[in-house]
């Protein structure tokens, strides 16, 4: 049983998990600026609904607390929930409550529910790169998308059908009242790719490693800690970008504020971070088709995998620590892709219309890939042909 003091840990995350300031800040902004609606406030609204539809109480972050009720600190009957990773129950507690979310999804136990998370991990993890590059562009920004951690917090502790949703509310309020421009900041176009390689990628290889070795491969404690490390990878990519653009500043011996270096260089990095994003979504979604394709077991099937019933989940799964999950995540993966890719759709549509397709053969092309390269990959090509439109803007700092 949990003690007293996770109990009271708890309780106290609880009462927070639906008081979500930056949707105040999202919502307040369509009303409290003085001037007309923009043209994005239907989006943006639509944007917000999603997020809330991903918060709903029977599918959203109370579902989790309500499955670590219903372990009563174990993972089942022989084998203990660890929850003692730094002995500070605030911090333990939601740790606790994500390892135990994602233990079955990630330790080989069943092949379908693991490939489904296979794809929806390669999905969700390029939206680091999506929401770091937005942070770097030159120019005064809002707070939520100059800290991308923050929604990164989020979506660990909340679900991203929560906060990306929201996310790009913001960020459509943002370049409808500004004109956005390319990164110019060399360090820091420079460590994007490095801190999404190692802040996201190797970590959820690492994390999902049972999926291909088999369940035997790794004990249950060593799983349980290797997931507890992994949980907060929203902050190890911000501290591996800030080292890394610190480190590259100081190696090529710039110290000052205003570092300024050829605009094209980090044009090339950053469009390079999206070719890498995209690679490691299809890649991903690919190898989850390709297993379900390929498998002799009749359970790993795409409608089990991904179709969501809501009165009784994946079919075949009595243990409501896979089940409720799982049902989770699906709708989860529903509200990443569908928001995300109409994020991508907008932005590439207020671009010159002699510089891209049409819109309904651009709807048409996201669409293809959606279904055959996956949600993520297609974003993350989506915004590499965007950054190619963007205007270079005036030589000046950076503003925070």
């Amino acid at each position: 049983m949990p003690t007293p003091m996770l109990a009271q840990a708890r309780g106290n995350l609880r009462s927070s998990v639906y008081h979500l300031p930056y949707l105040d800040a999202v919502l307040g902004q369509f009303t409290s600026s003085g001037r007309p609606p923009s043209p994005t406030v239907g989006p943006n609204t639509a944007f917000a609904s999603l997020g809330l539809l991903g918060g709903k109480p029977d599918i959203g972050p109370g579902h989790r607390d309500y499955v670590f009720e219903e372990l009563e600190g174990k993972l089942n009957e022989s084998v203990q929930l660890k929850t003692d990773y730094t002995g500070i129950p605030v911090i333990d507690y939601p740790i606790a409550v994500l390892v135990a979310f994602f233990f079955y999804g990630t330790n080989g136990h069943d092949e379908g529910y693991n490939l489904f998370l296979v794809d929806a991990y390669s999905t969700l993890q390029s939206a680091f790169v999506w929401l770091f590059v937005e942070a770097i562009r030159p120019g005064k920004k809002p707070k939520w998308i100059a800290r991308p951690v923050i929604f990164g917090i989020l979506w660990q502790c909340f679900g991203a059908a929560i906060s990306l949703p929201l996310y790009y509310a913001c960020h459509l309020l943002w370049v409808t009242e500004t004109e956005v421009y390319r990164v110019r900041n060399l360090n820091k176009a420079r460590a994007i790719p490095f801190s999404f390689l190692i802040g996201a990628i190797i970590p959820a290889l690492i994390g999902m490693a049972p999926t291909w070795n088999g369940p035997d491969s790794r004990s249950v404690v060593a799983h349980q800690t290797i997931l507890a490390i992994w949980q907060p990878d929203p902050i190890w990519v911000a501290w591996i970008q800030m080292g890394l653009q610190n480190m590259t500043r100081w190696l090529r011996g710039q110290t000052g504020p205003d570092v300024r270096k050829p605009t094209h260089n980090s044009f090339l990095w950053i469009r390079g971070s999206y070719v890498l994003a995209a690679v490691s979504s299809a890649v991903g979604h690919l190898y989850a088709v390709g297993r379900v394709l390929t498998s002799n077991d009749q359970n790993t099937n795409f409608v089990r995998m991904y179709v969501p019933f809501p009165f009784t989940g994946p079919a075949g799964v009595p243990d409501i620590l896979i089940r409720g999950p799982w049902l989770f995540l699906q709708y989860d993966l529903i509200i990443i892709g569908l928001s995300s890719i109409s994020w991508a759709f907008i932005l590439l549509a207020r671009t010159p219309a002699g510089q891209r397709p049409s819109k309904p053969m651009l709807v048409l092309l996201m669409l293809a890939g959606y279904v055959t390269i996956g949600p993520g990959a297609t974003v993350s090509l989506a915004l590499y042909a965007r950054e190619r439109r963007l205007h270079v803007g005036s030589q000046f700092t950076d503003t925070k």
